[in-house]
């Protein structure tokens, strides 16, 4: 539900809260396939919001915190930052946030899948855009050509109140196999009518659909935002009162929104990788068949002999006039009565080390022969092993089965030849890593050992360092984010919580700082270590790992 009308419609409404007061502090694309618009709240706070395109498992999120541009950053929309925010609403009729900006000028948050686009709207006309401005800029920007026409939310709550109407709307919308479509049901996505057939079953009275209806209008009026996973292991969202598997309740839509993104951005990454490894599999496998089909050990066989039987024809021959310096012609001394064969030979060399170079070649070819057999016997014990990691591969349905895959099967993997999941690839292999999003990455040490790898071997400088305070735990590394973004802080510190002696507590404290103020001291064992400074936040453990 995460792009669903009435998860934006109550992120609008959090938004609001949030943001009027404030002011646009900066626009602009960072990572491949978003869009990072930054404010300054009323109380001075950072905030992000995030558009993802191009993905279908992510719309729309919120970060604490500053994030500036970097140098190879776009701007974007230069001509609304420091324009104070009047307010942030949720268009009536489709997925549009509307950003009131000073001046009455507005700024557009387009989610629909499909055209995903930020856009400034001056006088009703659209003035500057982040995507195919060309395109846009001068047209004029409508919600919606009939504005007389009742919205999403007055539409479904007309329905709820009127039982006739709601049954004339669904038998205009009823195909001749007795599916209801989307368009019944203003704002009800395929997922949503899925939810309401579930709630009805198949056979069901006009009634009970009804009255599921407006049980499920109310749930999305009132949300109870939670997120959990399928049995896959995939993350879902979700603001309906049934709860998901591994459910977790949030306080609100923008936190479970954004607790949502950071599991499938990892989910994603994970299978990404498990995309990448299949593809690399099979990339082996057509080499290996392509190299057995080719192997040919009767054609060497044959040129060996020829070389074998040249030699001797010139050794046979030592008594002849040679004519011309780079062939003679010689009889056929083992087949009587068959033609002369002209042989070729070196024009430096003497007849006799030409035949000494024949019966080189023929050792060598032999030798050849005897080197391809072995390796026709590794390459079919490679082919048994990839179709076997293949088809296991195959078989996986979550990311941490995929995992415990490549960790299982590291050397199989290393002996196809694999270079991408060899143990000395460097030291990111050593430890966990949780992707809390495009740009930042979590690394979490596994033991005391490990912990003193990460934090003195692999972390840098101004990597940003986590452990749980007053407890024993792993030692975990952030990088790709800066002390001001709180919102990936406090992410990988739920984490630092979860990898620590008190990850069944219901709050724990863990304390971070940049790396270069984590130091070692010759009386603490490893894994120990001192700050010359900390911050410390308070946050709930992580209930999953990815």
């Amino acid at each position: 539900m995460h792009r669903n009308y009435f998860t934006l419609y109550h992120a609008a409404m959090e938004l609001n809260v949030r943001l009027a007061g404030g002011f646009v502090f900066e626009i602009h694309s960072q990572q491949k396939n978003e869009l990072i618009l930054g404010f300054v709240t009323a109380s001075g706070e950072h905030l992000q919001v995030v558009m993802v395109l191009r993905v279908p498992e992510l719309c729309l999120f919120t970060r604490e915190g500053m994030c500036r541009r970097k140098r190879q950053s776009a701007s974007l929309l230069q001509c609304i930052c420091e324009r104070e925010v009047t307010g942030v609403a949720m268009s009536p009729y489709d997925r549009e946030i509307v950003i009131g900006l000073s001046g009455g000028d507005e700024l557009v948050l387009r989610l629909f899948s499909a055209s995903i686009n930020a856009f400034f709207v001056k006088d009703g006309v659209i003035a500057d855009a982040c995507i195919s401005a060309n395109t846009l800029i001068g047209k004029p920007y409508h919600e919606r050509t009939d504005c007389s026409a009742p919205g999403i939310v007055r539409e479904l709550e007309l329905l709820t109140q009127d039982k006739k109407r709601f049954s004339t709307r669904i038998m205009c919308a009823e195909r001749t196999d007795g599916e209801t479509t989307s368009i019944s049901l203003p704002g009800f996505d395929r997922g949503m009518l899925r939810t309401l057939a579930e709630r009805t079953g198949e056979q069901c009275s006009p009634d009970d659909l009804f009255e599921a209806f407006s049980d499920m209008f109310y749930e999305l009026l009132d949300p109870q935002p939670q997120t959990g996973r399928t049995p896959e292991g995939k993350p879902l969202f979700s603001i309906l009162h049934n709860p998901l598997m591994e459910s977790f309740d949030c306080s609100s839509v923008l936190d479970g929104l954004n607790r949502y993104s950071t599991a499938m951005w990892s989910w994603l990454h994970t299978s990404e990788g498990q995309g990448e490894l299949e593809t690399k599999l099979r990339q082996q496998l057509r080499k290996i068949e392509k190299e057995l089909q080719d192997y040919d050990p009767g054609m060497l066989a044959e040129k060996a002999d020829e070389y074998e039987t040249y030699g001797h024809l010139l050794m046979g021959a030592l008594y002849l006039d040679r004519i011309e310096p780079e062939r003679i012609t010689v009889p056929d001394i083992f087949n009587p009565g068959a033609p002369d064969i002209a042989i070729r030979l070196k024009p430096e060399l003497p007849v006799s080390e030409n035949a000494a170079d024949y019966f080189r070649k023929a050792a060598k070819t032999r030798g050849k022969c005897t080197a391809m057999a072995q390796r026709k016997v590794e390459l079919e014990a490679r082919k048994i092993l990839l179709d076997s990691l293949l088809t296991e591969l195959a078989s996986l349905v979550s990311p941490k089965a995929v995992k415990r895959f490549i960790e299982t099967h590291r050397a199989e993997l290393q002996k196809t030849g694999l270079a991408s999941v060899k143990a000395s690839t460097g030291h990111a292999d050593r430890f966990r890593i949780v992707k809390l999003s495009p740009s930042a990455t979590l690394y979490i040490g596994k033991n005391a050992k490990n912990n003193e790898q990460l934090t003195f071997a692999f972390a840098k400088p101004n990597d940003i360092w986590l452990h749980a305070r007053g407890c024993s735990g792993s030692h975990c590394v952030l990088r790709g984010v800066s002390l001001q973004q709180k919102e990936e802080i406090r992410k990988a510190a739920e984490y630092a919580a979860r990898h620590s002696a008190a990850k069944h507590s219901e709050l724990v404290p863990v304390m971070y700082t940049l790396k270069k103020h984590v130091r070692r001291s010759k009386h603490l064992p490893p894994g120990q270590v001192k700050l010359d400074r900390e911050e410390v936040i308070l946050v709930s453990p992580a209930k999953h790992d990815t």
